[in-house]
């Protein structure tokens, strides 16, 4: 803007000048009795000397160059020209130099400011108060001292704050209506703006926080974050509208769009990812982590506490299911009210409304829908329907009944460790004990055959479900499954038929509880190989009796057969020795071997009348063939010491001949 330039000392000379020249050549100039001279006008104004008027003229004063007015003699102090050379202007005689008359300083420029010193130039003050920035007369900007700490830009930030100190506040109304909120942070188009007398709180993005009224300790990242929290506490949300409908609720981490969308109440929750607990309202400690993880969650909070699920999807469908556990893409997707179930894989437990199940591994699990307290653990353990208290373990096993447990797929060619299986057998928990179990009359009657499994028709008849990926599409087994499969049906395989075994067990009326008969027309037959002990053990007991039998009749026989052959053997003696007296053989006896049973040797103590003619002590098997015949020729009491020798493990009959007759037959025991 242009000044007006002010005229010196000694105006009123050149005005005179002036004056006397328009006099000459203007008629219509007068000098009124106030004393005052007009030029374009006749009435003057009378606290003038002198005024001119006029639309279309100015006033001209001498112009010269720098030499002329130099040449000026005695100049008076005033006097005024306009210098046409050598930076041309204004110039004024001060009474002792001529001095250019300069322009007024003027302030910062709207159009920008150049040749400034920041040491010197700058908008603020120089005394130690706030600056504050003004828009239509309201609050635009506030620079605090040390002893508000406060700052804020943007329209009506700030704009009712009274004692509140440490604040900043950045955008169109942000932290408006604060009056005494202390430590807070708003950034964006009415951040905080209803913030009253909460304190240590941080909104950043437009409408974060923005109905915060008494609450703290929050911290808003994202357009309408936390948007209606009022007095909830110690709240982060990272995300545009994270937390955007949080009224009370306290303690709760959302990281991602639309995480813990519509919690108003609920507490202690963590959302990390897009649209995680989106439809959680009062819903308290619960854990999501995956784009719309717990997705539904949204009813009753004495329900519907202590999940966790992580992975896209996760308990997607959770509405008033508690303390479930979801680690993977999908798992437990299906889950409304289900409780106390955990799964881990992709697509784990993903039908599930059950309680107390377990399935780890992709799609474990996946077909349950309200099966109880079951476990799968392996890629695509799965069930054929709702069983309860059920196990599946390693990829693809199968289960078709409840109370039923399958370790590993029909690929599988070995099961096994280095120790047995142990069945409890404690007495003190067994009752109703009979000793009926039939023995030679069920295993006689029962078909061992050898045999191939057709994997194939298990399938159809259990109608094990096709595995698909995320996509829906079947996936297709490896070549390392389908060559393992194939060797299966390949392994010629020994045991029996159970529908067979079952058969023959009813038709002698034995409740035979070594066949797992299927429990419904997708179940398959099942042996307990195990069990075929206790009737094959009681049939080994049979055949032991009836040996037993027949060794007493034998050992009958054999006895008999010694004394005939004793009498045929006296007969011939006496026919030979016609006049040989009759021996008292009365004395004579046979003691049981010492030690009995034996490995190496053994000893025999008999005792033979002082006269005699020949005695032997003779060694027969069961059979009652003679091994060994030992002769004995001294009287008394004696002792024979034999060993094993060649003999096998086993019982053999050892007896003492004096004379032909048998004294004594006795058993003895070779074990080696």
């Amino acid at each position: 803007m242009k000044k007006n330039y002010l005229l010196k000392q000694n105006f009123a000379f050149c005005i005179a000048l002036l004056f006397l020249n328009t006099y000459v050549h203007a008629q219509t100039n007068t000098f009124p009795s106030t004393g005052s001279a007009g030029i374009g006008t006749i009435t003057p104004n009378a606290s003038s000397i002198l005024e001119m008027v006029s639309t279309s003229k100015g006033m001209l004063v001498p112009r010269m160059t720098k030499n002329n007015r130099d040449a000026i003699a005695t100049p008076a102090t005033g006097l005024l020209i306009y210098q046409t050379t050598n930076t041309p202007g204004f110039y004024y005689y001060n009474g002792s130099a001529w001095t250019a008359v300069t322009p007024k300083a003027k302030g910062w420029s709207l159009t920008g400011n150049a040749a400034t010193d920041p040491a010197v130039n700058f908008i603020g003050t120089t005394d130690y108060q706030p600056l504050t920035f003004k828009v239509n007369n309201q609050k635009a900007g506030y620079i605090g001292t040390s002893l508000t700490t406060n700052t804020g830009f943007g329209y009506q930030t700030l704009n009712t704050n009274t004692t509140g100190v440490s604040n900043t506040a950045n955008g169109f109304q942000s932290l408006n209506t604060n009056t005494s909120g202390s430590y807070n942070t708003g950034n964006g188009v009415q951040a905080l703006y209803a913030n009253n007398t909460g304190h240590d709180n941080t909104a950043t993005g437009f409408w974060s926080l923005v109905t915060n009224t008494t609450g703290y300790y929050n911290t808003a990242t994202g357009g309408y974050s936390l948007y209606t929290n009022s007095d909830g506490i110690g709240n982060t949300a990272n995300g545009i509208s994270a937390l955007r409908f949080n009224t009370h609720g306290s303690d709760n981490t959302a990281a991602g769009a639309n995480t813990l969308f519509y919690n108003t109440t609920g507490y202690g929750n963590v959302a990390i990812g897009s649209n995680a607990l989106f439809n959680n309202t009062i819903g308290n400690h619960l854990v999501a982590i995956g784009d719309s993880a717990l997705y539904n969650q949204s009813v009753d909070p004495s329900a519907n506490y202590g999940n966790v699920a992580v992975g896209f999807k996760a308990l997607y469908s959770n509405s008033n299911g508690f303390l479930n556990t979801a680690t993977g893409i999908t798992a437990l997707y299906a889950n409304e009210t289900g409780h106390d179930n955990t799964g881990s894989g992709y697509g784990a437990l993903f039908y599930n409304n059950g309680n107390g199940n377990t399935g780890f591994g992709a799609t474990a699990l996946a077909n349950n829908i309200s099966g109880n307290n079951n476990t799968a653990v392996g890629y695509g353990a799965d069930f054929s329907s709702d069983w309860s208290n059920s196990s599946a373990f390693g990829y693809s096993s199968y289960i078709t009944a409840s109370n039923q447990v399958r370790i590993g797929d029909a690929s599988v060619l070995s099961i096994g460790g280095y120790r047995g299986w142990t069945n409890l057998s404690d007495g003190r928990v067994k009752k109703n004990i009979k000793e009926n179990v039939p023995g030679l009359a069920f295993i006689n009657l029962l078909k061992p055959i050898t045999y191939n499994l057709d994997l194939d028709e298990a399938d159809k008849i259990v109608q094990r479900p096709v595995i698909k990926d995320k996509n829906g599409k079947p996936i297709q087994l490896s070549q390392e499954a389908i060559t393992a499969r194939k060797a299966q049906q390949m392994v010629v395989c020994t045991g029996f038929i159970a529908q067979d075994v079952e058969a023959t067990a009813k038709k002698i009326g034995y409740d035979f509880d070594g066949v797992d008969a299927a429990k419904n027309n997708t179940d398959l037959y099942g042996l307990r190989y195990a069990e075929f002990v206790v009737p094959l053990v009681k049939a080994v007991q049979e055949l032991s009796k009836i040996n037993d039998d027949k060794d007493a009749k034998i050992n009958e026989l054999e006895t008999r057969l010694v004394r005939l052959e004793a009498m045929l053997n006296v007969q011939q003696s006496t026919t030979t020795n016609n006049k040989q007296q009759t021996i008292n053989i009365s004395s004579a006896s046979l003691e049981q071997n010492i030690p009995n049973p034996f490995n190496q040797s053994t000893s025999i103590h008999y005792n033979l009348p002082s006269k005699f003619n020949s005695a032997q002590i003779v060694i027969t098997d069961y059979s009652g063939k003679t091994l060994k015949q030992i002769n004995i020729s001294t009287a008394g009491k004696g002792i024979l010491n034999m060993n094993a020798g060649d003999l096998s493990s086993g019982t053999y009959n050892y007896s003492l001949i004096v004379d032909g007759k048998l004294i004594d037959t006795k058993k003895m025991v070779l074990t080696k």
